[in-house]
């Protein structure tokens, strides 16, 4: 791990290692003043911009099976989190627990990013391979 942090400063990522994080930034900034309530623009800005800074920190990885390993444990989170909201749900009973707003932002804005970086990593990782 601290081998990999140390790689994204090296002489040969650390181009591609700012101009994602740069990236990253402006496509957020530009989704924040546009607006992502119903707005379909927004939303994949915001979607970009989070995939984006995704891949600021795993872009040195070389093969695609690191990817596919980092979305079965992105959908292994996901599981958990819904499995604890609904346990909780059934132990609240007539209490509500609130929850839900919780997961649903984590989801949408780590989540499925996190899936869309590791299929699109895993694709980029299988092709430059051929």
């Amino acid at each position: 791990m601290k081998k990999h942090f140390i790689s994204l400063f090296d002489s040969t990522h650390l181009w591609w290692t700012i101009s994602l994080f740069a990236l990253a930034v402006l496509l957020i900034v530009i989704a924040s003043i546009i607006g992502v309530a119903d707005n379909l623009p927004g939303i994949i800005l915001m979607y970009a911009g989070i995939v984006s800074l995704l891949f600021t920190f795993t872009h040195p990885w070389k093969k695609a099976m690191n990817y596919v390993i980092l979305a079965v444990v992105i959908i292994g989170i996901f599981l958990l989190g819904l499995l604890a909201v609904m346990i909780l749900d059934k132990i609240g009973g007539d209490r509500k627990i609130n929850l839900d707003g919780i997961v649903e932002g984590f989801a949408l804005l780590v989540l499925i990013p996190g899936i869309l970086t590791s299929i699109i990593g895993a694709i980029i990782c299988a092709v430059r391979k051929i």
